[in-house]
C-alpha cells in the first residue's frame, strides 16, 4: 500500500519502519523541511539495525496515498489534519494515534466525508537521536472507526497487525482508549513530576497517591459507561508498572526535554469528563496542575 505517515516521532518512526519492512511504500509528512528522511530502525528482538530512506513532504504522494496515518501528539492533531486538506481525497482513510482523548469531534468536523479511525497502542519505542528509533517493548494495538465510513475499514487492522502484532479491531474504540487513558493518568504525571522510570512507582511512597488516582478514574470511567472498580484498575496499573519497569513514560521524556506534554489530553480530559458528571477529582487535579506549572517554568 501507499501510506503517508504524519509525525515522525518515536511512535511514528516505529510504525514507519515496521510497515516498510512489510513492503509498503512509506511517505513521511514532517514539520522539518527536506524531501527525504533516513531512519535507522532497530527491532526489540534484534541488535541489528535496518536503514530506510523515505520520501518526505511530497504533496503528490500525499494525494495518492491509500491511507493516512497520523501519529502526532494530541495537541497537534487539528493542525496536522488541516495541513493535509488541500491534497486529501475524501475517500482516503485517516488513522489517528495519540495518547489521551478529546480530539475526535474536531477531527470529524475537519474530515466530514473521510473514513476516520482511531488507534491506541501499547507498543513502546525510544528515539535516541532524530534519525533512529528502537522498538523497546511489545504490546497490543487497538483500531476502530469513529464514523460510519471508518467502521467499514476493519481490514486496516490486518495492515497494522502484520507490521507490529498484535492489532485488534474494535467496534467501540472508546473502550480501549479509556483503558489506556486510565493507565496513563496513573503513570505518566507521576513519572514526569519525579523524573523516574515507570518501575519506581511500585515503591511504597507512591501507593496512596496511585490509589487515589485510580479511585477517581474508576468513578469517571463508570459514569462514562465503562465500569471498573478501584481495586481492579489499581491491579492493572501495577501490572503495567512492573511490565514496563525499565521504561520512561512519554510525559517523563517530554518534561525532561522541556517539551509540551499531553497532560490536557490525558488528565485534563479526565477532569473535563469528571466535571460533566459532577465527580470530584482532587488527586488528578493536583497532578494536572503540577505538570502545567512545570511546563510554564521551562527555561
Amino acid at each position: 500500500m501507499k501510506i503517508s505517515l504524519v509525525g515522525a516521532g518515536a511512535i511514528g518512526n516505529l510504525w514507519a519502519g515496521a510497515l516498510a519492512k512489510q513492503g509498503h511504500q512509506l511517505h513521511l509528512w514532517r514539520r522539518q523541511p527536506g524531501n527525504t528522511y533516513t531512519l535507522n530502525w532497530q527491532d526489540v528482538h534484534s541488535s541489528r539495525e535496518d536503514t530506510f530512506c523515505f520520501d518526505s513532504n511530497q504533496p503528490e504522494q500525499l494525494a495518492n496515498s491509500d491511507v493516512i496515518f497520523i501519529t502526532v501528539k494530541a495537541f497537534q492533531v487539528a493542525d496536522a489534519v488541516t495541513t493535509l486538506l488541500p491534497w486529501l481525497s475524501a475517500d482516503t482513510p485517516v488513522i489517528i494515534m495519540h495518547n489521551g482523548m478529546g480530539t475526535e469531534d474536531e477531527v470529524l468536523s475537519l474530515l466530514p466525508d473521510n473514513p476516520v479511525l482511531y488507534a491506541t497502542t501499547a507498543q513502546a519505542a525510544f528515539r535516541p537521536d532524530p534519525h533512529s528509533v528502537r522498538h523497546t517493548g511489545n504490546g497490543p494495538t487497538y483500531l476502530g472507526g469513529v464514523n460510519p465510513a471508518g467502521l467499514a475499514c476493519s481490514g486496516l487492522a490486518e495492515l497494522l497487525h502484520t507490521a507490529l502484532p498484535p492489532c485488534h479491531w474494535q467496534t467501540d474504540i472508546h473502550e480501549p482508549q479509556w483503558q489506556k487513558l486510565a493507565i496513563n493518568c496513573a503513570i505518566n504525571p507521576l513519572t514526569a513530576i519525579h523524573q523516574c522510570r515507570n518501575g519506581e512507582l511500585s515503591e511504597t511512597r507512591y501507593a496512596d497517591e496511585l490509589t487515589a488516582v485510580c479511585h477517581e478514574v474508576s468513578a469517571v470511567m463508570t459514569a462514562a459507561g465503562y465500569p471498573i472498580d478501584t481495586v481492579t484498575l489499581r491491579q492493572q496499573v501495577m501490572a503495567v508498572i512492573e511490565a514496563t519497569a525499565a521504561n520512561y513514560s512519554s510525559m517523563q521524556q517530554d518534561v525532561a526535554h522541556q517539551r509540551p506534554t499531553e497532560i490536557d489530553a490525558i488528565t485534563g480530559f479526565l477532569i473535563r469528563q469528571a466535571n460533566h458528571f459532577q465527580i470530584a477529582t482532587p488527586a488528578n487535579t493536583r497532578l494536572w496542575q503540577h505538570i502545567k506549572d512545570l511546563e510554564q517554568h521551562y527555561d
